[in-house]
């Protein structure tokens, strides 16, 4: 009930305003399937954006904002930081790094809320610099790649391998909802992971499967996985 509620605002927010806020790639492909084509355009604010907006005349207005920070900073800090303050994921986009600083969009309706509150990352001062629009055609998703053995492509196994974690404590991570896959956290541990899925697993991150790199002698995969940076 609470998903198709939640379609139902964002399709409502597109005919009544004439723009939805950020939608996730799971929520754009059940729209896709619900509206004709000519009803909307999809806008990305950078080429690779997994937060998009859906327009119909005009593209809403958005900034970009770059976290000034004297320490290294991780997504996962700035994201939980963001959450924290009760902000709703569809108005801001995605948090990008580049060049060793993050950035993120927008709505500028929610401008000065965050200006005003988000000062700080983990305890560490932060500030927010508004850069021009035109920047984000810079930005190109940075990830980090490492092969692991795996005996099979189930998600559970393939988690187990990345955080050094045993199958129990994975599971337990299901239940609690510490997964998402594809951007449904109401999957299965038995599920087969296919290419250029995306899965999260809270506190260590966000991922891509890229793929089967080579079998072994003994039946198990040699595997891809991309850490978003």
């Amino acid at each position: 009930m609470k998903n198709n509620y939640n379609l139902e605002k964002i399709i409502d927010s597109l005919y009544n305003k004439g723009h939805t806020n950020f939608i996730v790639p799971k929520e754009l492909i059940t729209i896709q399937g619900k509206l004709n084509k000519k009803e909307y355009n999809i806008y990305k604010p950078y080429p690779e954006a997994t937060k998009v907006i859906l327009y119909q005349k005009e593209i809403p207005k958005i900034k970009i904002f770059k976290i000034v920070s004297k320490i290294q900073l991780r997504h996962q800090d700035i994201l939980g930081t963001i959450l924290s303050l009760g902000i709703k994921e569809d108005t801001f986009g995605d948090i990008i790094k580049y060049q060793d600083d993050f950035y993120f969009f927008v709505l500028t309706s929610l401008e000065e809320y965050f200006k005003l509150n988000l000062t700080q990352v983990r305890n560490n001062n932060i500030e927010l610099e508004e850069i021009p629009l035109s920047f984000s055609t810079n930005f190109i998703q940075e990830y980090t790649s490492k092969e692991y053995i795996v005996s099979s492509l189930r998600l559970d196994n393939i988690i187990s391998s990345i955080i050094g974690d045993s199958r129990k404590n994975v599971l337990d991570k299901f239940k609690n909802k510490e997964i998402i896959l594809n951007y449904d956290e109401n999957i299965k541990p038995t599920r087969i992971l296919k290419e250029n899925d995306v899965f999260s697993i809270r506190k260590y991150g966000k991922y891509k499967y890229i793929g089967i790199k080579k079998t072994t002698k003994k039946g198990s995969f040699i595997i891809e996985i991309k850490k978003y940076i």
